[in-house]
């Protein structure tokens, strides 16, 4: 084994039958209180932790949410420490980063890990295009996941995508229904984590009249709205335990009993997943069913994080940059495009269109003012003068006010300043002050 910063899988074989050529592996636990548990590394990247959106998740405490990362590559396993309290441990050193290319024993926390190399490269299949529907990705880990998601898309197989918020389930979501033959017909989306569990059966599955108190009228659900298109169920691993056997006898029986109703009706669609969790490890630990977990995975996904494809930032930045004005042949300064490859983007995708939305909109380019920094980098203004700490918390809460207010006026000053119910000529000065722009417009006062 040797230390590598950086490892990028290769491809072979341009055009039809491209693939990426990695060594697969699997894991072991093999001492600890999850002895005994293993998992292949089927995907191009995989992470191992105690929180819900881990590959392989761990119940010992001494073991961070997301400890270590396994990514593959064509000369063996990379292994990153994701900043974890306890470290990753091999023998005696704590380890950061290490190529594996051998079998090798690991310790994180009280807990022993067997990774297992394969001797021979495999090939993953790959898309030739760097596109799919809305969605770029240059990367090799999606041009994975967009291989996996065209073959599935010609089919009606139900399609899960795991991933972490913002890495754009959704857009992908509506790529697979707009490849599909179905793409004529309706595209239903239902978010299960945002609706009340009394709220959720009836949105699912329709109700009939007086089925509950205030159902004044019948009404239907998503099925039969996405019936003869797909229905994509956002955030699935919030659904509730008892409504899962439901979900699950509806999409095997392909019909749905409305709330309060004596009689199924029958639907054709496809059903397309998401979530945020590794549903896999919410089986292990009670939380999901096995069954409907099996009947959603057929053709699952894992999209990886904004961090782990740093060569699509500029790719992305650039569609939305053209997108937001209006200008195909707009392209990034270097300077910013140097801060956006040194970010780490916590939020993903998303947190990117944003700060794209910052510089097309506002013109801002200062880096602190272009990324969501968390609250735990900011200072203690405890620890300040009052005045001063007084000065620095106001700032900051009225640079993001106006900031968003400006976001959600489409950079019109006149409009924010009036959504915001504040003078035109106090937005103004507001803005001088803390160095923001908006759309030109005349000024009053």
């Amino acid at each position: 084994m040797t230390s590598r910063s950086d490892h990028t899988a290769t491809a072979a074989g341009e055009g039809a039958g491209t693939a990426l050529l990695v060594r697969a592996a699997s894991v072991e636990v093999t001492s600890g209180k999850d002895a005994g548990r293993s998992a292949r590394i089927d995907q191009p990247t995989f992470i191992v932790g105690t929180g819900d959106e881990v590959d392989l998740r761990l119940t010992d405490t001494m073991v961070s949410r997301e400890h270590l990362r396994l990514s593959l590559t064509p000369e063996g396993v990379l292994l990153r420490d994701e900043g974890s309290k306890n470290g990753t441990w091999l023998g005696h050193n704590r380890v950061s980063s290490i190529l594996l290319t051998a079998d090798t024993t690991l310790r994180v926390g009280n807990t022993v890990l067997a990774v297992h190399v394969d001797a021979q490269q495999v090939g993953l299949p790959m898309s030739t295009s760097v596109r799919f529907g809305d969605a770029i990705g240059v990367s090799g880990a999606m041009r994975y996941v967009f291989g996996v998601l065209e073959k599935a898309a010609r089919s009606d197989v139900t399609v899960l995508l795991e991933g972490e918020s913002g890495v754009g389930k959704e857009v992908l979501a509506r790529a697979i229904h707009a490849a599909s033959n179905r793409a004529e017909r309706p595209f239903v989306t239902l978010d299960c984590g945002a609706l009340p569990p009394g709220v959720i059966e009836s949105e699912l599955f329709g109700h009939e009249k007086g089925a509950f108190t205030g159902a004044v009228s019948a009404r239907l659900g998503a099925f039969e709205h996405a019936n003869g298109g797909t229905l994509f169920l956002d955030e699935i691993g919030e659904l509730a335990l008892d409504l899962q056997p439901k979900l699950l006898r509806a999409l095997d029986q392909r019909e749905v009993r409305p709330v309060g109703g004596n009689r199924t009706r029958s639907f054709d669609l496809r059903v397309v997943a998401a979530t945020n969790r590794r549903l896999a490890e919410c089986v292990q630990h009670g939380t999901f069913r096995q069954d409907l977990y099996y009947r959603l995975a057929i053709a699952r996904v894992v999209v990886p994080p904004l961090r782990d494809r740093p060569e699509d930032i500029a790719p992305l930045a650039e569609s939305f940059l053209r997108a937001l004005t209006s200008d195909p042949a707009r392209t990034l300064p270097p300077d910013l495009a140097g801060m956006l490859k040194g970010y780490s983007w916590p939020g993903n995708v998303r947190e990117l269109r944003n700060v794209i939305q910052r510089f097309a909109h506002l013109g801002i380019t200062d880096r602190g003012q272009l990324f969501d920094v968390p609250a735990s980098a900011a200072p203690d203004v405890t620890e300040l003068p009052y005045h001063e700490a007084r000065r620095i918390t106001v700032e900051s809460f009225e640079r993001a006010y106006v900031t968003r207010a400006l976001e959600r006026a489409g950079g019109v000053v006149i409009r924010a300043a009036e959504q915001a119910q504040i003078g035109r000529a106090t937005f103004y000065r507001m803005l001088e002050r803390l160095q923001l722009q908006g759309a030109g417009e005349d000024r009053e006062g």
